[in-house]
């Protein structure tokens, strides 16, 4: 249970660096295999980013480019087991071009090896990721 916790403490973490743009430590946390299947919930998003190469690709062309704003807030985290995190999260921007406000629900499914994350699963619908997580049928 202990290690459950925290996992569940360090992703949270995560998405803090992810609300100070700290790339940096995101990629200290990460496995050098890493991999983010996305959801896909923008377009021009890859499926899959590789590795910490991939996810300063993906950091480049999502985060840095279109955002001028934008905050990952945590609606639920809850430890599956002893090595995922299942993240229930709501996405807000603005985007720099348009300065349109997008405010939209996601999640991830983390996998942890040792205390980095290996790969993370998103999910346009929480239903579906409480499904993928075992937590729902």
């Amino acid at each position: 249970v202990a290690a459950a916790n925290e996992n569940v403490e360090r992703y949270r973490e995560v998405l803090g660096a992810w609300n100070r743009r700290d790339l940096v430590w995101i990629l200290e946390q990460a496995t050098p295999d890493f991999e983010f299947h996305t959801a896909q919930l923008f377009p021009g998003i890859e499926p899959l980013y590789r590795g910490r190469q991939g996810m300063v690709e993906f950091w480049t062309t999502f985060i840095e480019e279109p955002w001028a704003l934008f905050q990952l807030v945590v609606n639920e985290m809850v430890a599956v087991g002893d090595e995922r995190v299942l993240a229930l999260l709501t996405f807000t921007g603005t985007e720099r071009d348009s300065g349109a406000e997008v405010t939209t629900r996601y999640a991830h499914l983390v996998t942890f090896r040792g205390d980095e994350v290996s790969r993370i699963d998103a999910y346009a619908d929480w239903d579906e990721a409480r499904v993928a997580a075992g937590l729902a049928t």
